[in-house]
C-alpha cells in the first residue's frame, strides 16, 4: 500500500509544477503559434529535467512493483503448490493408513471367520462322534441287558426245572412212604387178627 501511495505522490508531483507555474492563458498568445512553441521550450527548460527524473523514477518504481508483484505471484504460486503437495501427501498418508487399517481389520475378520468355521466344523464333528458313541453305547448296553435278561431267564428256567424235579422227587418219596405205612398198618392188623385167632382159650 505504501508503494501505491508513493506512486500517487509521484504522479501528483508531476502534475503539480505544470499546474502551479503554468501562466494564465492569454488570448493573444493562443493565436500566435510561435508564442506557444516558446512557452513549451520555456516549460521544458524549467521543468524538463525534473519531469524526466520523475519519469525515470516512475518507470523504475513501476518496474520494481511489477517485479515484486511477479515475485509475489511466484511466491504465492510456490506456497500454494507446496500447500497443495502437503495436503495431497497428508491425504495420501491418511488414506494409506485407513487402507492399511481396513486391510488389517478385513484380515482379522477373515481369520476370525475362518476360525469360527473351523470351530463349527470341529464342534459338528465332535457332536457326530458323541452321537455315534452314545448310540453305540446304547446299543451295547441294550445288547448287554438283553444278554443278561436271557441269561437270567435261562438260569431261572434251570432253577425252576431243578426245583420242579426236586419237588416231584419229594412227592414221590412221600407217596412211597405213605404206601409203606398203609401196608405196614394192614400187615400189623392182619398179624393182630392172626394172633387173636391163634390165642388159646382162658381157663375158668
Amino acid at each position: 500500500m505504501s508503494r501505491h501511495t508513493d506512486l500517487d505522490r509521484t504522479r501528483h508531483a508531476e502534475r503539480t509544477p505544470g499546474t502551479v507555474t503554468e501562466p494564465e492563458s492569454d488570448p493573444a498568445l493562443a493565436d500566435d503559434p510561435t508564442a506557444g512553441n516558446n512557452l513549451d521550450k520555456i516549460r521544458d527548460i524549467l521543468f524538463g529535467a525534473q519531469v524526466r527524473d520523475h519519469e525515470r523514477r516512475f518507470t523504475k518504481l513501476e518496474t520494481q512493483l511489477l517485479a515484486e508483484a511477479a515475485q509475489l505471484r511466484q511466491d504465492l504460486k510456490e506456497r500454494f503448490a507446496a500447500l497443495e503437495q502437503y495436503i495431497r501427501t497428508e491425504v495420501e498418508q491418511v488414506t494409506g493408513r485407513l487402507s492399511t487399517e481396513e486391510q488389517g481389520r478385513t484380515s482379522a475378520v477373515g481369520a476370525l471367520t475362518t476360525e469360527l468355521h473351523t470351530l463349527a466344523g470341529v464342534l459338528q464333528q465332535t457332536a457326530g462322534q458323541l452321537r455315534e458313541q452314545s448310540e453305540q453305547a446304547y446299543r451295547d448296553l441294550r445288547d448287554q441287558l438283553q444278554h443278561r435278561a436271557a441269561s437270567i431267564t435261562d438260569e431261572f428256567t434251570q432253577h425252576q426245572a431243578t426245583l420242579s424235579a426236586r419237588l416231584e422227587q419229594a412227592v414221590q418219596q412221600l407217596s412211597h412212604q405213605k404206601t409203606d405205612r398203609a401196608a405196614l398198618a394192614t400187615l400189623l392188623h392182619e398179624l393182630s387178627q392172626r394172633l387173636s385167632d391163634d390165642q388159646p382159650p382162658q381157663q375158668a
